[in-house]
């Protein structure tokens, strides 16, 4: 019996335990690649995910790691889209999502991605930029000016924020 209760609450705490060690090799990864060793970062997200397969900052960091990565752009697109469906609120993973999609030349889900990130995050103003390029690469004009007017208008708005 007490074998049992042992194993009932190490199969109840063990998910804790994986979500720390997930975090704590995420930082490591997210170091590693911002200190310019790709391939290393690439082995350490990976190592990230198969810890937890759900943790979205992991696909996070390897789908963004893949965008600055010669013909990893679908590998980007997968591992975005993982991360903004194990944390639908996560603004940062739509905006990279927004980029491998406009990278890869899916427009209309590009425009989703960039919406959904502002919608999420009003102070990613960055994002109505990137819909002004969009809309100006698939010829709309009228809503390329209407996002870039927008994107200034907020970017006006920080910047007088920081002032006063």
């Amino acid at each position: 019996k007490r074998q049992l209760i042992v194993l009932m609450l190490w199969t109840a705490v063990s998910p804790v335990f994986s979500m720390e060690n997930s975090t704590v090799l995420y930082r490591k990864a997210a170091l590693t690649a911002a200190g310019g060793k790709y391939d290393e970062a690439v082995n350490e997200f990976l190592k990230v995910i198969k810890v937890n397969p759900s943790y979205a900052l992991g696909h996070y960091g390897l789908g963004k790691l893949y965008l600055y990565r010669e013909n990893k752009i679908k590998d980007a697109v997968k591992h975005l889209e993982q991360a903004v469906r194990c944390d639908r609120g996560f603004a940062k993973a739509y905006f990279y999502l927004g980029m491998a999609y406009m990278l890869d030349k899916k427009y209309s889900r590009a425009a989703g991605a960039f919406t959904t990130a502002y919608n999420l995050d009003r102070g990613m103003y960055e994002a109505l930029f990137n819909l002004s390029i969009i809309y100006d690469t698939i010829n709309n004009r009228y809503l390329s000016r209407r996002y870039y007017d927008r994107y200034l208008l907020e970017k006006q708005k920080r910047e007088l924020d920081i002032l006063f």
